[in-house]
């Protein structure tokens, strides 16, 4: 049996379209690392050890969930096991997010200084997590040195498909700091530079998400679908979105209540999006158990 919060609040405690961010930060990785210890359009070896990458994969997903405090804890347990360069800058970026997360601001740059010092001043996500501190505590100008300094290193990106990738997520970094229209102009460049790439439509779905324009949203996940992202992350996200619309709509995360007030409509479109990320493989016990409710 499920317990009434299980079955009641399926959603609940579900961060919004956060496969996206997963998603985004995975691809990100190999780009990203082209800045970290070398040259600029050299690809980088890694030497992070397979103990340390799994531990670092399992405080990020904490970090991604929402449980900053975890994840923060997770990765001070790490930091003298992971004592190579790439691992030093994965520790202290990650801890620098946690610590964000908890609103412990000062603490956040000195983490982000340790993975820029680590990798002489060139870790991208060390920048920006800096940049984000210093916007949170007011200090725009030193916030918008660390963004102007992002984008100079990506500027010297000869890999065109890296560096949109790298364009995509720093407009999408814009975006969350209130900075719509420096974000629409560096989706735009991502765009631009690679124009088989769906990852900037999912951005631009998640933007339109966050406002609450759904049909804007599913018109740039659409998008990105027929450009070849069809794997049960995408669904995931989809099926995320429509949750939302209805949860936004009827004012309530309670799934007997959803499942009462949708229309027809709304529950075949919910349970599409739903039923294609299960049958794709996804692992997810929220969506299996809303299925089981709704979508028999």
């Amino acid at each position: 049996h499920m317990n009434e919060e299980d079955d009641m609040s399926i959603s609940k405690s579900r961060p919004s379209n956060r496969s996206t961010g997963r998603r985004l930060a995975t691809i990100l990785t190999g780009a990203l690392c082209l800045f970290c210890f070398g040259g600029l359009a050299q690809a980088q070896t890694f030497t992070m050890g397979k103990e340390c990458r799994a531990q670092v994969a399992v405080a990020n997903q904490m970090n991604d969930d929402g449980d900053y405090a975890g994840a923060l804890a997770a990765f001070d347990a790490i930091v003298k096991k992971c004592d190579t360069k790439d691992g030093k800058e994965a520790v202290q970026v990650g801890r620098a997010h946690a610590l964000n997360g908890i609103g412990s601001y000062n603490e956040a740059i000195e983490a982000a200084d340790a993975a820029l010092k680590v990798t002489k001043d060139k870790s991208l996500f060390g920048y920006f997590e800096r940049a984000y501190a210093y916007e949170q505590m007011g200090n725009m100008e030193a916030a918008a040195a660390d963004y102007n300094r992002i984008i100079e290193l990506t500027e010297k990106n000869e890999n065109v498909a890296e560096r949109a990738t790298i364009y995509t997520k720093v407009a999408d970094m814009y975006y969350k700091a209130g900075k719509a229209a420096e974000a629409d102009q560096y989706l735009a460049k991502a765009m631009e530079l690679d124009p088989s790439n769906p990852d900037p439509y999912v951005i631009q779905g998640d933007w339109a998400v966050r406002r609450g324009d759904y049909d804007a949203a599913f018109a740039a996940y659409d998008q990105a679908v027929a450009m070849g992202y069809t794997g049960a992350g995408m669904y995931q996200i989809r099926a995320e979105a429509r949750l939302k619309q209805v949860e936004d709509k009827y004012g309530t995360t309670n799934t007997q209540e959803l499942r009462g007030k949708m229309t027809p409509t709304e529950t075949q479109k919910v349970c599409a999006e739903v039923t294609k990320a299960l049958e794709l493989g996804l692992k997810n016990m929220q969506l299996d158990m809303f299925a089981a409710l709704v979508c028999q």
